[in-house]
């Protein structure tokens, strides 16, 4: 940097440069300066901090496969409701045909609602979640 930068002139301040360091770390292990920096503080903090990352990362594995098991068993679960609510629907409007076709018009009407009923059910019970 030229020398007359600094110096003030006409009574003004001299311009003062500043640099700015940034450092970003993503996981759970500090970067192996820092990992240096705290063995020269106590010599076994590494291996402790290494040590806790590893049963972290073992936990945090663990949980997630918990997780996913969690889901697709719940996921399994709505299919099987949504299945058998179809199934109930169908048998339902089915029993109202065949009341229908028989001339029991109160009957095919009372099986319609009730083959409506489940789908209608499950279609709002899937709305909550």
């Amino acid at each position: 940097m030229p020398e007359e930068s600094i110096t003030p002139q006409n009574n003004q301040p001299p311009l003062v440069n500043q640099l700015i360091r940034a450092e970003m770390q993503s996981g759970p292990l500090p970067s192996p300066e820092v990992l240096a920096g705290y063995k020269a503080i106590r010599p076994d903090l590494p291996d402790v901090i290494i040590q806790w990352a590893d049963n972290y990362n073992r936990v945090h594995t663990d949980k997630i496969h918990i997780e996913s098991v969690a889901i697709d068993r719940e996921s399994a679960s709505l299919g099987r409701g949504q299945l058998f609510s179809f199934l109930l629907g169908l048998a339902g409007f089915g029993v109202a045909a065949a009341f229908a076709f028989n001339g029991m018009e109160a009957g095919a009407i009372a099986a319609a609602i009730g083959g409506v009923a489940p789908i209608i059910i499950a279609a709002l019970g899937n709305l909550r979640k």
